[in-house]
């Protein structure tokens, strides 16, 4: 019971015992009180908003500001509003921030915090709680936000060395426009005549409308993609150094997607981890090309967490096909199975390339994969695809 209430009940007990005017005003002006405190923040709850805006990803190691916007639209003033913000420790150094405030009629409010990425990961900032009260604290109310806003950590990406790379792969310097083959019956539109064009491809209605020789481009048929298949079943990973396994495997991957979408190449990735945000396992990005492709690509990463009961990542990439032949699959595991030796090597046959990365490989790995022509990469420990020594 707080001070208050007991000199109230003195008042009304005192009241009853001498029912003096100065004794009654003091007693119903501190009922009065209390009704008011009662009623005030009850009133109040239901004028507050708020609002926070934080980005959706962000880069690791990468520093940004949050704010969240608290608006007031009550017509009585509000004494005091203690507004309570949890961030998870990956994000800041603070684990919860604190603010007081005191808020008049229409007044709108801004609070700002800094938070920086440590780890990759899906984060959720929250819940955010407020506490709304009169002068007098023990008539509190507390409102609780019903959802936190989620915060993706996309994984690092490091520099390629692409010149010791095999030069059969699709990020190398070969001149793929002089292998393509084209299909006559698919016409994507004209171009102005160079020398070397074939003769057959000149469009003479074209040319005369124009007046000036046009050639027919072709679409064609055998596709530049890349296909980044990620293993991330727990399975896939054993070993005391799993999780740095993993890890290095997404960075790796990361940066495979971005150095060939900085090339202009269209990149998809497939993958058997589990997406926290969405609460599903299996992740499927057909390839595309662009700067926006990118970054969905590595907020996809980003929020990736390894699973258990999933399918094998054999099981995965032998199901419908989603390359065109000529493209290449570029795996990215653990350890080399005979079930993925067997199902990359039915792959080629599909007139695809294929590509092994590795994060600790084994000499028999290298001896079964070199065995059936399959090229072999591995991990370093940070993150970049080397050649196996």
């Amino acid at each position: 019971m707080t001070p208050l209430r007991i000199v109230t009940g003195i008042a009304v007990i005192w009241l009853i015992f001498d029912p003096q005017p100065v004794v009654g005003f003091v007693a119903y002006t501190l009922i009065g009180l209390q009704v008011i405190g009662w009623f005030w923040p009850r009133i109040a709850r239901n004028q507050i908003t708020w609002q926070r805006c934080a980005p959706l990803a962000l880069a690791p190691d990468e520093v940004a500001e949050v704010e969240i916007h608290v608006t007031y639209r009550g017509w009585l003033p509000l004494p005091y509003l203690v507004v309570r913000e949890d961030i998870p420790v990956m994000l800041g150094n603070v684990p919860r921030r604190e603010w007081v405030l005191s808020l008049w009629p229409g007044q709108r409010h801004t609070l700002r915090y800094p938070i920086q990425c440590r780890q990759r990961g899906l984060y959720w900032l929250g819940p955010l709680s407020l506490r709304i009260g009169s002068v007098f604290e023990q008539n509190e109310i507390q409102l609780t936000e019903q959802q936190p806003t989620p915060i993706t950590v996309t994984p690092a990406v490091v520099s390629l060395r692409l010149l010791h790379l095999i030069a059969a792969l699709p990020y190398s310097q070969e001149r793929y426009h002089l292998s393509l083959f084209e299909d006559a019956t698919q016409k994507t539109g004209v171009r102005t005549y160079q020398v070397g064009d074939p003769p057959r491809r000149i469009d003479w209605k074209t040319s005369a409308r124009l007046g000036d020789l046009q050639v027919r481009e072709l679409t064609p048929t055998i596709a530049r993609e890349t296909l980044i298949v990620l293993a991330f079943a727990e399975a896939e990973y054993p070993g005391r150094f799993a999780y740095d396994n993993r890890e290095r495997a997404v960075v790796a991957t990361a940066s495979l997607a971005s150095t060939l979408i900085q090339r202009r190449q269209a990149v998809g990735l497939c993958s058997n981890g589990y997406d926290p945000l969405h609460r599903k396992a299996g992740i499927t990005l057909l390839p595309a090309t662009g700067i926006e492709h990118l970054r969905e690509l590595l907020v996809r990463l980003g929020r990736l967490e390894p699973a258990t009961d999933v399918p094998l990542i054999e099981e995965v990439i032998t199901g419908e096909p989603i390359l065109r032949p000529g493209a290449t699959l570029v795996l990215i595991t653990g350890a080399l199975s005979t079930q993925i030796l067997t199902t990359l090597v039915t792959i080629r046959q599909r007139a695809m390339k294929v590509v092994l990365v590795l994060t600790d490989p084994f000499l028999s790995d290298l001896l079964q994969a070199q065995q059936y022509g399959i090229v072999t990469l591995q991990i370093d420990r940070t993150g970049a695809i080397i050649p196996c020594a």
